[in-house]
């Protein structure tokens, strides 16, 4: 298995700065069909109202007015202006202490998670390490909820057949392991990339069939729908690269518009390229055309780069550093698009987009 220390080669510290931004004036929801739309055109809608209801069922971030249906790059977004009051309906928090494990169940709608757990387990690892190495979202969730999350594991422990649960992070979250004092139990892992996958992170940690690996935003959906009873309605997203001022972790509301988010940010420099969610291999796209939903972790303000490419010389680097042993120029369904063999590549060819996407 081959990795990349990036932290060595492109001076990478933790980004420790964190922002709320979210005063967004409107939400932007996405639709595949508008005969699933549950609103109407004038209707008043508090927060965690459900609006769309499609296989995928998708609420309100804000309370407002739907306003209307509009096209924005091919897609159909549903419009509601915020009337910032952040109304929402009333719903009590669940105390965890006295909740019984049938009853901790029948508030799970994360059935991956609740696959898991109903094994016995020796080891379970919460992964919280980014896939991108400029984006820092769960090492700053973790730092915000880290008091709730030792609670939720306390009781997981007791309820179900789990021995350890310990919380995987890379060796520069140190500050997590001295600074808050919780009952925790941490695993370490290289500064490495692309170790955040969980097909990568499983070498370093499963040693037996009764181990296994969730993400931390399994535990994330465990308090909002379990503890706190209500729809997770912010969502942190990392604002990072060298073309910006001040790089920071955010919240901000679910379907905001990026480009009202950048707002708040100083570039440095007056050309440069928007790339989404990964640094080496992610798409340069127009914060324009941009809605904050939930695939999105990260925006990576980047200067310009100005180079030439040149026809590959067959010197096999991409091979040598692929950390799932495939031959990047060949299409492949097991390529994570980690950009390795883009960051390699001595002949600048973006062999992601050109053969993998």
């Amino acid at each position: 298995m081959k990795t990349i220390n990036l932290l060595n080669k492109c001076d990478l510290n933790v980004l420790n700065n964190y922002k709320v931004i979210l005063n967004t004036d409107y939400i932007f929801i996405p639709i595949k069909n508008e005969d699933k739309i549950v609103v109407k055109k004038g209707d008043k809608v508090l927060k965690g109202t459900l609006v769309y209801g499609d296989i995928d069922k998708l609420y309100s971030s804000i309370s407002g007015i739907v306003l209307d249906v509009i096209n924005l790059n091919n897609y159909k977004y549903l419009i509601i202006k915020n009337d910032f009051k952040e109304l929402t309906n009333n719903t009590r928090a669940r105390d965890l202490n006295s909740m019984s494990k049938d009853d901790f169940l029948s508030y799970l709608n994360n059935n991956n998670f609740k696959n898991i757990i109903n094994n016995n387990i020796d080891n379970l690892y919460i992964n919280a390490i980014d896939n991108d190495p400029y984006i820092y979202n769960k090492y700053m969730y973790l730092k915000n909820n880290i008091k709730d999350i030792a609670i939720l594991c306390k009781y997981l422990k007791k309820n179900f057949n789990i021995e350890n649960i310990k919380i995987a992070i890379k060796n520069s979250y140190h500050e997590l392991l001295g600074e808050y004092k919780v009952d925790l139990k941490y695993v370490r892992v290289p500064d490495i990339y692309p170790v955040g996958n969980n097909d990568i992170l499983s070498k370093y940690l499963i040693s037996s069939s009764n181990d296994y690996i969730i993400e931390l935003k399994d535990i994330i959906d465990v308090l909002y729908e379990v503890i706190k009873n209500k729809k997770e309605h912010e969502k942190y997203i990392t604002i990072n690269g060298n073309n910006v001022k001040n790089p920071s972790v955010i919240s901000v509301k679910k379907y905001s518009y990026l480009n009202n988010i950048l707002s708040n940010y100083t570039l440095l420099d007056n050309e440069y390229d928007i790339i989404l969610n990964n640094s080496l291999c992610g798409l340069v796209v127009n914060p324009k055309n941009i809605i904050v939903t939930d695939d999105i972790d990260g925006v990576i303000i980047n200067k310009k780069c100005k180079y030439k490419t040149s026809k590959c010389s067959k010197c096999g680097l991409c091979v040598n550093v692929c950390p799932m042993k495939i031959n990047p120029l060949i299409k492949n369904k097991k390529c994570i698009k980690c950009g390795l063999c883009n960051f390699v590549c001595p002949s600048k060819i973006n062999i992601v987009d050109e053969v993998q996407r």
